[in-house]
């Protein structure tokens, strides 16, 4: 009798703010609601735009890339939590509109409002079957 294997899966850390393609060649990439009346973006989920109070809303795939629009660097480390001291809690200003709330974790020293910053996808845990749980980032983008 042969076992049967299972293929691994990339799954989200916890489901909110991106999707993961069930094609494994595909990269996940981050989701905004975005109303279709008036153009405003809001958090993944949102049913009624804020702005026009109309419940016309999509679901709207970022491309990943926008500008550091303010963070500050976190040095206490809370229990149980995945990411390592010192990182830095951020706000980005996706190139599309809207904003993403992220932690980053790479370059701190470099941060300047302002500057490039792309989206990645790390893994942050591997499950009881061997799936990898996913959870996004940002870093600044690399120049030359």
């Amino acid at each position: 009798m042969s076992e049967a294997t299972t293929e691994k899966k990339r799954l989200p850390l916890r489901p909110a703010g991106f999707r993961v393609p069930e094609d494994p060649k595909a990269e996940p990439y981050i989701i905004a609601a975005r109303c279709r009346n008036c153009g405003q973006f809001f958090g993944a989920g949102r049913v009624l735009c804020l702005n026009c109070g109309k419940q016309d809303m999509e679901e709207f795939a970022y491309k990943g890339t926008g500008k550091l629009y303010s963070y500050t660097v976190v040095h206490q480390q809370l229990p149980g939590a995945l990411v390592k001291i010192p990182y830095a809690v951020a706000i980005v200003a996706m190139d599309e509109g809207g904003q993403v709330t992220t932690p980053i974790t790479e370059d701190l020293e470099s941060l300047d409002v302002g500057m490039e910053m792309e989206v990645y996808f790390e893994t942050m845990q591997v499950d009881a079957e061997g799936n990898e749980r996913i959870a996004y980032k940002f870093r600044p983008v690399k120049k030359g």
